[in-house]
């Protein structure tokens, strides 16, 4: 039989799927949102891909099977090919908490599109307003096909794709670049297939790859276990009072939260709670409440939660990092503000992870504040890890002397640092006449 499609670029990416979709689904077996969304897109496309192969099998059967086969296929398929962007969209959400009210107009929306575009294809076989076939089986275009074809599946990759963009500070920048490029090759694929190539199949093979480039942007197991370990840490916040939640996420918790990711960057051990006591020091000086110094305390311990996002072999690479590896390391700030923003028991938690590294010339990132625009427990955490960065003993590095150390505050006070922080923790220098701050982490302190 000879094929009137081209259907070998489909078949041959179908084991992929079915590869990547296995190991999905024994590797990625916690529920979070992320991992749900993504195993239903990929499931989809899979079934899809396989689906559009066995219909461009059937249609050049012409006059072999009957024209009621003949729709069958066709439109089961065109509606796989909705539902794939459809739950595009849904893998977009899932990486944020919106709003109900907003979720569920959108899901109206979404829906009613969805709505929409089947009940035009299950009404084909009577109105034939997007395709039909004449006695002999042969497929013809009619005046909706392309809207519904390829209209509707387009517009919900561009709903999602429009929702991100719109929402970035919720994305890792490797994410927006891999949407921004698969959103180039796809349109030019579509628009090259509609017009050159109508009988290649391609749509899903680039959406497959498409696929497979999502995947590898994807956060590992680890990271979810994670996600899920600092949800389980506040239960309920409508049943249980702020501090009985508080005492939930205890100080032996965020202590071995903080461990575990100086454990994973080689070069920091104890960095986290050296910050965290610099930090309530530097604040009880400022005349901060005992509730705050603690506050900003917790923020110091996880400060850096976000590293654990990123791989380890950049954390401890030993030379220079390229531009793309210090962007994944500075991807830290905003991954930490992700796990740490749903913890609204402790106010501010999550301010430190973000804002701990922008300067007070509005230099710094990720978001380039400056100023008092700078949350205060930011400014606190700047300095308090700086000092610890310059007195820390590393592997690549040895402590500057308390001398340099002050010169350096000095030097930069008011363009990294905040002038008035900056005279706190001056003084505490000066009162420190033997170096004693330096790698502070005495159990009575914490």
């Amino acid at each position: 039989m000879k094929l009137d499609y081209n259907i070998y670029l489909e078949v041959a990416v179908i084991p992929l799927d079915v590869i990547l979709c296995s190991f999905v689904f024994l590797r990625y077996n916690n529920r979070t949102k992320v991992n749900t969304a993504f195993k239903n897109f990929a499931y989809m496309v899979t079934t899809a891909n396989i689906i559009d192969v066995a219909t461009a099998v059937a249609s050049s059967m012409h006059d072999k099977i009957p024209n009621e086969i003949h729709y069958l296929f066709n439109i089961t398929d065109s509606i796989f090919a909705a539902l794939t962007g459809f739950l595009f969209i849904y893998y977009i959400y899932a990486y944020v908490n919106m709003d109900e009210t907003n979720m569920h107009i959108r899901n109206f929306v979404n829906y009613m599109l969805l709505f929409a575009d089947i009940t035009l294809l299950l009404t084909n076989p009577l109105t034939h307003l997007v395709f039909e076939y004449d006695e002999k089986g042969n497929y013809i275009h009619n005046a909706l096909f392309v809207p519904v074809a390829y209209g509707f599946p387009m517009l919900f990759f561009a709903i999602g794709c429009i929702y991100m963009f719109t929402h970035w500070k919720d994305y890792k920048r490797r994410q927006i670049i891999a949407v921004i490029v698969a959103i180039i090759v796809t349109s030019a694929v579509f628009i090259l297939q509609m017009l050159f190539f109508d009988n290649y199949l391609i749509t899903f093979y680039i959406t497959s790859l498409g696929v497979l480039v999502i995947f590898l942007s994807l956060e590992t197991p680890d990271y979810e276990r994670l996600i899920d370990t600092m949800k389980q840490l506040h239960v309920s916040q409508e049943k249980e009072a702020a501090a009985e939640a508080k005492a939930r996420l205890s100080r032996e918790v965020m202590m071995a939260l903080s461990k575990a990711v100086d454990a994973k960057d080689h070069y920091t051990n104890g960095h986290s709670a050296r910050v965290a006591v610099y930090s309530r020091e530097i604040a009880r000086r400022m005349g901060k409440t005992e509730r705050e110094q603690e506050d900003i305390f917790a923020m110091g311990l996880l400060h850096d939660i976000g590293k654990i996002g990123v791989q380890e072999d950049i954390l401890n690479k030993k030379g220079r990092l390229t531009p793309e590896e210090f962007d994944l390391i500075k991807s830290h700030t905003v991954i930490g503000f992700g796990i740490l923003k749903t913890i609204t028991e402790i106010p501010g938690l999550s301010t430190g992870a973000r804002w701990h590294h922008e300067r007070f010339d509005g230099k710094g990132y990720p978001d380039g504040l400056s100023g008092k625009k700078i949350p205060e427990e930011a400014r606190i955490i700047c300095l308090a890890d700086s000092y610890d960065a310059m007195t820390s003993r590393r592997s690549y590095s040895t402590p500057k002397k308390q001398a340099q150390v002050r010169e350096e505050i000095l030097k930069c006070r008011g363009s990294q640092f905040d002038p008035e922080i900056a005279d706190v923790l001056v003084a505490m220098i000066d009162e420190d006449k033997d170096y004693m701050l330096r790698e502070l982490y005495r159990e009575d302190m914490l």
